[in-house]
């Protein structure tokens, strides 16, 4: 990649107009990481850094960081963009977050559902969200995938994305068969959400996949060095990353790369994964950077955590001119704290991000709440007649946990997960998990319990542990 000699990595780094920076400090929610209760939490600068500040009445005061850069937290945070509600809230506003379904004060569509097809996976990675590996509940029947897709049709509309997920989708042997009924039934985009394995050593499985009118692949690409793969994925699975891309390659089927990032880790491959993308834009439609999130299983000892605003930075530092910290947007399918992006597009004998040359007042204008979320600025871009092949989506997605929530922005997530009963649960709320390690959304919404019966238990708890 060659650096424009008008890089702004070689100009002081100036915000663009177009957004009204919010004030810090300011209040919203969040939860007590031990017992889950919903407590008032404080958002505030510090030495040029954001903190979460919040207190349980059990279990103390719990301070949390937030972000590296306060004057790009308040830029960021003040875009606003249009956006559409929801076109169905099935539940009372009564317990966020454990009342999703989407409740009655959710204020985003969805633009992104995932359903779940299994929790069973052929790797036990150090880092997974999911905790998948074992196998706490049998997978959903056919007849049930069948109702998610028709939930998913039916509260979002044909148009919406929708990710085949687990666990691993692909130990699955009725894969093929679960998208093209999904297919069948309306659903236009249809992704598969995997480790590669089996599409990089099963001939012809990936044909498989794209006859049954699969979308594309996002792809667990940790890095290009073994050692990302063994500390989060527990094994040397560079080689077999490739070959299933490949594969992907061989058969015409595009790809995302996702990319979770851990601080000490691989934080030094955002890069060159860039480069790779770039360099494979035949196959490779976008990277999406995943900063790593403590739901889940997450074994690796991080001192401080790591977020969207340290991968902004990292990313500027790394892609040689290419990004700088404002230009990757907020998307709006979110809130704007949720993920960012941009689309690099060929200029020459280099590539360059579309936001460098779009005001955010012309964005805010054209931006089209419809588009799914890696298509924002190719969507924005053909509109004004502005080629987009070749180009290369980048997106820096910002999930929460225990520790970090704010009710706030979840009330505002565009990504859901589908339940067995129909409801759509924002992804953050689904992951969530105590420091302890327990669920607040059991599997696939299985055995969900009444509000009530939930506040109840919490106050219970948080009375035994005051006396």
């Amino acid at each position: 990649m060659s650096v424009p000699p008008n890089s702004p990595s070689r100009l002081p780094a100036v915000a663009p107009a177009g957004s009204v920076p919010v004030l810090l400090p300011y209040l919203t929610q969040s939860l007590c990481p031990n017992c889950a209760r919903t407590v008032d939490a404080r958002i505030f600068e510090r030495g040029g850094e954001v903190l979460m500040e919040k207190t349980c009445p059990a279990h103390g005061t719990a301070e949390v960081y937030l972000w590296p850069d306060a004057e790009h937290y308040r830029w960021l945070a003040g875009f606003r963009l249009p956006h559409a509600a929801p076109r169905a809230t099935s539940v009372r506003d009564d317990a966020c977050p454990f009342g999703c379904g989407l409740c009655a004060s959710h204020m985003r569509s969805a633009a992104l559902v995932e359903i779940e097809v299994t929790r069973l996976c052929d790797l036990r990675c150090p880092v997974c969200f999911v905790a998948a590996g074992g196998a706490p509940m049998p997978d959903p029947d056919r007849e049930a995938l069948n109702a998610m897709f028709s939930s998913a049709l039916g509260q979002t509309g044909p148009e919406t994305s929708v990710q085949l997920t687990g666990g691993e989708p692909t130990v699955r042997e009725d894969l093929p068969e679960i998208v093209r009924a999904g297919r069948a039934m309306g659903l236009q985009a249809i992704e598969i959400n995997t480790n590669g394995l089996r599409i990089g050593a099963q001939p012809g499985y990936i044909e498989m996949l794209r006859d049954a009118g699969i979308s594309g692949v996002y792809l667990q690409f940790d890095g290009l060095s073994d050692r990302a793969h063994r500390t989060l994925r527990g094994g040397s699975l560079l080689a077999a990353k490739l070959a299933a891309i490949e594969r992907c390659r061989e058969a015409a089927v595009q790809i995302v790369l996702a990319m979770t990032v851990a601080r000490d880790v691989n934080e030094d491959q955002l890069g060159p994964v860039l480069e790779f993308a770039l360099q494979n834009r035949d196959v490779v439609a976008g990277v999406a950077y995943q900063p790593a999130f403590t739901s889940g299983r997450f074994q690796p000892d991080e001192v401080k955590p790591i977020g969207l605003g340290d991968v902004v930075v990292m990313l500027e530092e790394q892609s040689r001119g290419l990004l700088t910290l404002h230009e990757l947007w907020p998307l709006s399918t979110s809130h704007p704290l949720c993920s960012v992006g941009t689309l690099l597009l060929p200029r020459g004998d280099t590539f360059e991000a579309v936001t460098r040359s779009l005001s955010v007042d012309e964005y805010v204008k054209q931006y089209d709440p419809s588009s799914p979320q890696g298509a924002v600025f190719a969507d924005l871009m053909a509109k004004r007649g502005i080629p987009v092949e070749g180009g290369l989506s980048v997106v820096v997605m910002n999930y929460m946990d225990i520790g970090n929530v704010d009710l706030a922005r979840l009330r505002e997530c565009s990504m859901v997960v589908t339940m067995e009963d129909g409801r759509l649960v924002p992804f953050c709320a689904y992951q969530l998990t105590t420091a302890a390690g327990d669920r607040l959304h059991a599997d696939w919404g299985r055995g969900t319990r009444s509000q009530s019966a939930i506040a109840g238990d919490l106050e219970e708890l948080a009375t035994q542990e005051r006396l």
